[in-house]
């Protein structure tokens, strides 16, 4: 019987292929995972590059930490080096960003980390084919994921019902749509934006205030952060202004 309902479940998901690619965003929790536990104790937030796990767990990822403050790095580096799942912190030169990291209120260090991979959750989406769209975003306690597909919704929906059982996860689809050409294509630079302006952006983007239509207004999301819509609209100007590559001197 299990072997029958497998091979009805494969062919529900072969005959549900999407005739253009699918871009998926989440929300992601899961249990026992250092990014999640140290980005809900410490005000940083870590960017993951691209992973997988060697066949004994052990894992190296790239990282880019954020925070705005140098003092806040330098803590939060300590913290990460202690943690237990994590074997050795190593510091890379970001030349590249030497613009983004001279910029007040905004600091960042990139991190080479050799760590335990058999608590990340990488692997359950890479296995069930998804690939990376953008760098994942781990601030708050939760990772903001950006995945590509070929699966049609459904099997979306399935597959990520698969993983919350198996992992012991939260997700939340923040967003589903058809993979546009350039997604994926180095993803967007949130290093650059200070924690507060990445809170309301991060909130806008998945409200569906970029989307179209606009499922959100600027009123709404002023409501939700508690501020007024001038001082919102002030902190998207700042935030287009960082990722669109533009220089911004008014923190």
């Amino acid at each position: 019987p299990l072997d029958h309902l497998y091979d009805e479940i494969m062919i529900t998901r072969s005959n549900d292929t999407a005739s253009k690619g699918l871009c998926v965003s989440l929300k992601v929790w899961h249990p026992e995972c250092w990014v999640i536990e140290l980005t809900e104790e410490l005000d940083i937030g870590l960017i993951g590059y691209g992973t997988r796990t060697r066949p004994h767990g052990r894992t190296t990822t790239l990282y880019t930490i954020y925070a705005d403050t140098e003092e806040q790095i330098v803590s939060a580096i300590e913290n990460i080096r202690r943690h237990p799942q994590v074997f050795t912190v190593s510091e890379v030169n970001q030349n590249h960003r030497q613009d983004v990291m001279s910029a007040p209120g905004n600091a960042t260090k990139g991190l080479l980390i050799d760590h335990d991979g058999r608590t990340q959750i990488s692997d359950a989406f890479l296995s069930r084919g998804f690939v990376h769209a953008e760098p994942v975003d781990g601030n708050n306690g939760y990772e903001y994921w950006t995945l590509l597909t070929n699966h049609g919704r459904s099997t979306v929906q399935m597959l990520l019902d698969e993983i919350c059982d198996e992992m012991g996860a939260e997700i939340t689809m923040l967003g589903i749509s058809e993979a546009a050409w350039g997604t994926g294509l180095g993803g967007l630079p949130l290093h650059r934006l200070t924690r507060r302006q990445h809170e309301v952006f991060q909130l806008a983007r998945q409200n569906g205030y970029y989307a179209t239509p606009r499922r959100t207004s600027a009123k709404e999301l002023a409501t939700d952060l508690d501020i007024s819509t001038a001082t919102l609209h002030e902190h998207l100007q700042k935030v287009e202004a960082k990722l669109l590559g533009f220089q911004s001197h008014a923190e």
